[in-house]
């Protein structure tokens, strides 16, 4: 009985700890995320986009592509036009650093406290009065975004300020990043970024093939860098980049409660555009004399200054023509099915399984080998079954690993509850004690043994009257005959 105990209880502490342990550090690792994928995958086509952190606080979330969903329009950002000066509004065509001043000192006139500057800024001479006035036109904003183009150099240069205030590492990037596509420096001479506070994202990649699907992330040196397209969207959520999770080949996450945006391995927005309007689109030459009311109240922010000139180059075309639809699809979620969560049961259900797991798994450790092992396995086949209905039907998230984890310590201590207690052949022919051999001396001379004298046999008491008994003849041994001389004489 003691023996029972001591199993008993050995199987009881190994299970117990070992499922308080992986119930603490096993949700939300890397194992319960790829085990959560592939619970899911069985019961969803396609691509899966999976969000959260396996909590209670914040559950994973399950989401695929929706070939049915639209990106909402209210999502798209209200496009100022800057297109061909037909009608000579402006000082100049293209136009003039003043020109642009006046441009951004109407979008603050008109209550733009965010914005973004989809074109290009960059004149060889310009005139210093006019470049003052539209840097001054810059800094009056609380947020803004400007964009650039990007390239490969034989050549690298240092990543410019602005670049490098919306980067990240590239260690904080999930998956692997040497597939980026790989930038290092700016290919308009003299381009102007902002000051300060000015944060630039690239407009488009010159190095990279042309495509469909939207560059959002490059890798420049040791950072990585985004499109101008999602900055625009945090800057709207006033989410700071830190809180972005990046699983390449997966979704970027932005900020805890913020948009999934798919991606592919290499970055690029993994859904096809759909064709989004503008939410409102002004041209540039209406500013000047516009209304207090030129802006939409209910429009997201910011309000974008956009280049539609058609002496634009083709890059620069192409990324104002599509600007609108990678905006509305980034903050839409455009593309995917509703999020569809996976909470988990409570503090108190959870505990309730784990008790009476342990309790079996030690009751199982004290009977005979082949009940108990069968016993386990039969556990652990219904945790994994019981993991996959209560997903698929339910759309719950049970402690299936720690389940696991558990048997099998359980069934760890019952093969070393197994070997200490074999005996070993040692232990069962145990040697035979010997006893010490004690030595004789052996004399060098001994000395012989006296003869002993047979004993007589006694006589025959003789009765009177009896006659004497006869005497036995003496047998004669004849006498050798002597040699005679001759024959002496002969030898």
């Amino acid at each position: 009985m003691n023996g029972n105990f001591q199993r008993w209880l050995l199987v009881f502490v190994a299970s117990a700890v070992t499922a308080l342990v992986a119930w603490k550090w096993i949700p939300g690792t890397e194992l319960d995320r790829a085990w959560f994928a592939t619970v899911a995958s069985s019961g969803a086509n396609g691509p899966l986009f999976i969000s959260g952190e396996g909590s209670r606080t914040d559950a994973w979330k399950l989401r695929t592509f929706s070939a049915n969903r639209k990106p909402h329009k209210q999502q798209a950002p209200v496009i100022v036009s800057l297109a061909d000066d037909l009608e000579g509004f402006f000082q100049s065509t293209p136009p003039a650093p003043i020109d642009l001043a006046v441009i951004l000192t109407n979008f603050q006139r008109l209550g733009a406290k965010k914005a973004a500057t989809a074109a290009m800024f960059a004149w060889e001479k310009p005139d210093p009065i006019g470049l003052a006035a539209f840097e001054k036109s810059l800094a009056g904003f609380e947020s803004l975004v400007m964009a650039a183009p990007l390239s490969r150099g034989v050549v690298p240069t240092v990543i410019p300020p602005s670049f490098r205030r919306c980067s990240l590492p590239v260690t904080k990037i999930h998956g692997d990043a040497s597939v980026l596509p790989v930038v290092n420096r700016l290919p308009i001479p003299g381009i102007i970024l902002g000051g300060e506070t000015t944060i630039t994202g690239f407009s488009s990649l010159e190095a990279e093939a042309p495509s469909d699907l939207a560059p959002l992330v490059a890798r420049w040196e040791d950072r990585v860098v985004f499109s101008f397209s999602l900055l625009t969207v945090l800057q709207r959520l006033d989410l700071p980049l830190d809180d972005v999770e990046v699983r390449l080949g997966e979704y970027m996450k932005l900020g805890p409660a913020g948009p999934l945006v798919p991606i592919d391995a290499f970055g690029r927005l993994a859904m096809p555009l759909k064709n989004v309007p503008a939410y409102a689109e002004i041209s540039a030459e209406a500013l000047i004399d516009g209304g207090d009311d030129l802006f939409p109240k209910e429009a997201p922010e910011p309000v974008i200054l956009r280049d539609d000139q058609s002496s634009a180059e083709f890059a620069t075309r192409a990324f104002s023509k599509s600007l609108a639809a990678v905006i509305a699809a980034i903050a839409s979620n455009g593309g995917l099915s509703e999020a569809k969560e996976f909470p988990r049961l409570a503090e108190g259900g959870e505990l309730a399984i784990f008790s009476a797991l342990v309790l079996a798994l030690a009751f199982l450790g004290i009977a005979a080998d082949f009940v108990k092992y069968l016993g386990m396995l039969v556990l652990a086949v219904l945790a994994v079954a019981a993991q996959w209905i209560a997903a698929g039907s339910g759309s719950l998230w049970l402690p299936g690993l720690p389940i696991v984890a558990a048997i099998l310590a359980a069934a760890g201590s019952g093969l070393l509850i197994r070997g200490l207690t074999r005996k070993r052949p040692s232990e069962i022919l145990a040697p035979v004690e010997m006893l010490p051999v004690r030595e004789v001396p052996i004399p060098q001379d001994p000395e012989p043994l006296p003869k002993v004298r047979k004993p007589r046999a006694p006589r025959a008491k003789m009765e009177p009257g009896e006659p004497a008994p006869a005497k036995k003849a003496a047998r004669k041994t004849p006498a050798k005959k002597a040699a005679s001389p001759r024959k002496k004489a002969e030898d």
